[in-house]
């Protein structure tokens, strides 16, 4: 069954899905009605997404099968996903994050390398991908 899983590492605290959640909810822009929370954790510099939702939200975004939530967050740090591809994803994360430091701050699935297709391994001198 397909659930949202969380990777703390990525979120940045921006609170779209907070508050994307709690308008599709309760029509109120804002986390007091949000079934996810980001705990703002200042001693250690970091944000971190409590989910309580099954991911099955009033209406997804471009006719894609992701609650809005998910859509929305711009790192990647909210997966919609059975638990097996949720721990492949977060595996290519870790992977994907010792590979380039870009991959520290949004998730390779979300936005993959501009200049790499999948599956690459070589890097074309100047940027781009192979033709």
């Amino acid at each position: 069954m397909k659930r949202i899983y969380v990777i703390e590492d990525l979120c940045n605290g921006c609170r779209l899905c907070e508050t994307f959640c709690s308008s599709l909810t309760k029509g109120i822009f804002g986390g007091e009605t949000s079934r996810i929370k980001v705990l703002k954790l200042f001693h250690e510099e970091c944000d971190i997404p409590v989910v309580d939702c099954d991911g099955k939200c009033i209406r997804s975004l471009y006719g894609e099968d992701q609650p809005t939530c998910v859509s929305l967050c711009p790192t990647g740090a909210l997966i919609y996903e059975e638990k097996e591809e949720a721990i492949s994803k977060r595996t290519m994360y870790e992977v994907s994050k010792r590979e380039h430091s870009l991959f520290k701050v949004i998730a390779p699935w979300k936005w993959p390398f501009p200049w790499r297709r999948p599956g690459q391994t070589k890097v074309r001198p100047g940027g781009g991908g192979s033709p």
